[in-house]
């Protein structure tokens, strides 16, 4: 897979759009860019914030027996932490605490890493956890092109978590433990849509960050855009059981459902982002 800084993808936006494309970018920026109320309160591991409880989560964590105290404004250890080791042995009693009191759902036995604000890696974490623990997490959206440049939209199947029954990019996920932004990024193209990346141009985008309330707690979460223009005999097909339709879309169509809600954030923001680095459309 090769990856240049190139605008990829299909006919773009004519210039009578400005307006919309603009518009439709500052609604989606003010949705993922919540402000975080002040009834989250950090949680503190090695000496640095790395996420940020609700009240009811705070008090699970707290409730003894707990290796957690709340003191000085955050939730930490009650015993300093050697290493990340240490860091991730507490994070997994975290998850296991909360998982058991009914706050976060069975772990998908995938960890992801747990960074501090300043980019120290903490340790790591049980995916599932992530939310409830306020924990940034890290991910890939993929915009792909298919014939005369209309975009694929993949529609997240119903027993999906966040987003259940929305369109999304074609491939997207979380970036694992030990594991790079392009790695994720030809793990999900084809788990997701039976797509192989070796050999095609891949074109890197923006980094996106979003910061909101969603049911499992508070996502926080930096996306990396990609771009990739597929040949037209492409045909999508998914292998995780994770995406139950996939559609050809044209720009404007697309758009018309960034406009009604039925893209998710992260896939709204890509497409977004994706018109504004290919025809400048949209103001920085």
């Amino acid at each position: 897979m090769a990856c240049t800084d190139r605008a990829a993808g299909g006919a773009g936006a004519p210039a009578e759009n400005t307006g919309r494309l603009l518009r439709l970018w500052l609604a989606c920026q003010q949705h993922a860019n919540r402000p975080l109320g002040a009834e989250y309160v950090p949680l503190a591991l090695r000496g640095r914030v790395c996420g940020w409880l609700a009240p009811a989560t705070r008090t699970c964590l707290l409730q003894p027996p707990s290796p957690f105290v709340f003191e000085t404004g955050w939730v930490a250890p009650s015993r300093p932490v050697a290493d990340a080791q240490e860091a991730t042995h507490l994070l997994g009693w975290a998850a296991e605490r909360l998982r058991e009191r009914g706050i976060v759902r069975a772990g998908r036995r995938e960890l992801l890493d747990v960074f501090a604000s300043d980019n120290e890696l903490i340790g790591t974490v049980e995916r599932a956890a992530c939310r409830a623990l306020g924990i940034e997490t890290r991910s890939v959206q993929l915009n792909a092109f298919g014939r005369g440049g209309a975009l694929f939209a993949a529609r997240r199947a119903s027993h999906k978590l966040s987003d259940p029954d929305r369109w999304d990019n074609l491939a997207g996920g979380m970036i694992a433990s030990d594991e790079s932004d392009v790695q994720a990024l030809a793990r999900e193209a084809y788990e997701e849509a039976g797509l192989t990346l070796e050999g095609v141009s891949v074109v890197r985008g923006s980094s996106l960050r979003v910061q909101r309330p969603v049911p499992e707690g508070l996502m926080i979460e930096t996306a990396q855009v990609f771009d990739v223009a597929l040949p037209d005999d492409f045909v999508p097909k998914n292998l995780d059981g994770e995406v139950s339709a996939f559609e050809l879309r044209s720009v404007e169509a697309a758009l018309d459902g960034i406009e009604r809600g039925d893209f998710t954030l992260q896939a709204s923001l890509a497409i977004l982002d994706w018109l504004r680095r290919s025809r400048g459309a949209i103001s920085r």
